[in-house]
């Protein structure tokens, strides 16, 4: 998970080309190479839609936040399954793997019903 908007996942390792899928939930600008995709979040049915890119060893993927921001996702390595990704991100970003920012968004739930009742004891 890149911040709380962007997740990339990915898919497949094959003769070490990587299949990465990003999902988005607003307007994004992805600039794999030379090629600048302006990516929509889902259809009218509300559900996000992936963009699906490939990348080999030391190829990446721009997401343009704004006109400043930008997050870089870089193909380290590849070990026959395995994959090392890199990510340059702004720090004001949080990168968190999939299971962790699910870990983090549940306790901050659970956590959210007790931050209520404490607000309202003291006022």
């Amino acid at each position: 998970m890149l911040g709380q908007t962007y997740e990339v996942e990915v898919l497949s390792v094959e003769r070490g080309v990587v299949r990465f899928s990003f999902s988005v939930d607003r307007p994004v600008s992805l600039m794999p190479g030379n090629v600048q995709i302006d990516a929509m979040p889902g259809g009218d049915d509300g559900y996000i839609t992936p963009i699906r890119l490939t990348r080999k060893v030391d190829d990446s993927v721009v997401i343009v936040l704004d006109d400043i921001d930008q997050i870089e996702v870089l193909v380290v390595s590849v070990k026959g399954e395995s994959v090392r990704v890199g990510v340059k991100a702004p720090r004001h970003v949080q990168i968190h793997r999939h299971e962790i920012y699910e870990l983090i968004r549940s306790e901050s739930l659970a956590a959210s019903p007790q931050l209520d009742s404490d607000l309202e004891k003291t006022q």
